[in-house]
């Protein structure tokens, strides 16, 4: 429908007599200096249909059937076994290694959430409220808390569930498990907070996180973290790693209060989740902030989202992410498909018969194929206490509509092959970095760490591009 740049004159020639441009050259005005990055804007006719863009890869069949015959373990494992059957074994397990050599589907899918979806039902959230209870909380600043919080909890909506969890050194909840939002439960919550006070020692937020990314999902209640907090941590970093992983079922609005509030944790929280940071200064009320962020929790999701790939029997497929997040107005999902044409490996291919991928809604450890979770194990204990293990919890999809001859729905079907299903795949290392203080860093670890142990270690887009 149009295409701009935010940082060039550009001219872009198309058919004038086209109703929307299929094809369109950009040349750049001005001669480029390179002293930034050039950006162009497309917008397309239909931005809320799905929409998939191909991007060849780097090599033919020809020369990636040519690069495949001198690795080692093709090499060897046709040595033994030179059948077809294990040829496409050998390319699934290499999926990940050879991405730039195969062509890579990308989806990109914006749903039009803020008019009226007849189909769809409301889906009413889990507000899950994390107040530092920790001793530099205490003054004025616990009070500014639970004034705010007794505002916000009065402003909930019937049928959502909720829950209220105070930490310092340790944490304590007010319900075992997150309620249904009521006149019984809200006087409960309203005269525990009125009780709260600032006599819990230090600051343990890594604690209380964990309890609540193991506590079960339930359908239709996508998760809203509420984290306020004044003060700063040592192990920043894990925190953010363990948000970031279960980014698919958890949303984060971060509230720093006062000057003492660490940046780098209240954004990168609400960074890592999509949610939003707010900070509040000397004598600001918090009741405005919260409330804003509050509108924006409650405003139309789509929740439980799958998306079914469905490529012909002779390819093999690697999907990423494996789980989808939920889709709040102006949220896109993104999905990836990195696909390598296997018919000549197979001596009779069906080209009439499909094979069905899904990247399925999960609350599985790490949304990407990509990036491994360093924190990975599973296991379910008194809400009273924690251990260093997170659980998982799979939640059960709703079926969605269909468009554009893509479904859309819930399955039960296998995923397509991703590194976490590889047998004898062995995740890298961590490597630590100077951003997580809780590990020390080693002599150059540049050198002696691959392109995908960087991607592991930090996947924010501006530490890959630096590194």
């Amino acid at each position: 429908a149009g295409v701009e740049s935010p940082t060039h004159e550009i001219r872009a020639d198309a058919d004038p007599s086209a109703r929307s441009a299929k094809s369109i050259v950009i040349t750049l005005a001005n001669k480029h200096t390179f002293d930034r990055p050039v950006e162009i804007l497309i917008h397309p006719s239909e931005p809320h249909m799905p929409h998939v863009l191909m991007e060849e890869g780097d090599m033919t069949p020809a020369e990636y059937e040519r690069h495949l015959k001198g690795k080692n373990d093709f090499i060897k494992g046709t040595k033994k076994d030179p059948s077809a059957e294990k040829k496409t074994d050998i390319i699934r397990k290499r999926l990940n290694k050879d991405i730039p050599h195969h062509p890579v589907i990308m989806l990109n899918f914006c749903p039009d959430l803020r008019t009226l979806q007849p189909d769809l039902q409301k889906a009413q959230g889990e507000f899950i409220f994390l107040v530092d209870r920790s001793r530099s909380m205490s003054g004025v600043n616990i009070n500014r808390v639970k004034d705010a919080l007794l505002v916000i909890l009065k402003s909930l909506m019937p049928a959502c569930l909720f829950n209220v969890i105070g930490f310092g050194s340790t944490f304590k909840t007010l319900f075992p498990a997150s309620q249904t939002y009521c006149e019984e439960s809200l006087a409960m919550a309203c005269e525990s907070i009125k009780r709260i006070r600032a006599d819990m020692g230090g600051t343990n937020i890594l604690l209380p996180l964990k309890w609540v990314i193991r506590q079960p999902s339930r359908r239709g209640h996508p998760r809203l973290l509420f984290l306020l907090t004044d003060g700063a941590i040592s192990n920043t970093g894990k925190v953010l790693e363990l948000l970031r992983n279960h980014s698919c079922s958890t949303r984060c609005y971060s509230f720093g209060i006062g000057p003492n509030a660490c940046r780098r944790l209240v954004r990168g929280l609400a960074a890592v989740s999509r949610g939003i940071a707010e900070f509040l200064a000397e004598g600001e009320r918090l009741q405005p902030k919260m409330i804003k962020s509050l509108k924006k929790a409650m405003a139309p999701v789509l929740s439980d989202v799958s998306v079914e790939w469905v490529f012909p029997e002779s390819t093999e497929v690697l999907v990423s992410p494996v789980s989808t997040s939920c889709l709040f107005p102006g949220d896109r999902l993104v999905g990836y498909g990195i696909v390598c044409d296997t018919s000549p490996y197979i001596s009779n291919p069906r080209s009439d018969k499909r094979r069905r991928y899904s990247m399925m809604h999960s609350q599985e450890s790490g949304s990407s194929v990509f990036f491994h979770s360093q924190e990975e194990g599973a296991g379910m204990e008194s809400w009273n206490h924690s251990r260093d293990s997170e659980g998982c919890c799979p939640a059960e999809p709703d079926p969605l509509s269909r468009r554009a001859g893509m479904d859309v729905k819930a399955s039960s079907r296998r995923r397509a092959y991703s590194t976490t299903q590889i047998a004898d795949h062995e995740p890298c290392k961590k490597v630590p970095t100077a951003s997580d203080p809780g590990t020390a860093l080693v002599k150059t670890p540049l050198r002696k760490t691959h392109l995908q142990d960087l991607q592991q270690v930090s996947p924010e887009p501006w530490q890959m591009d630096f590194q």
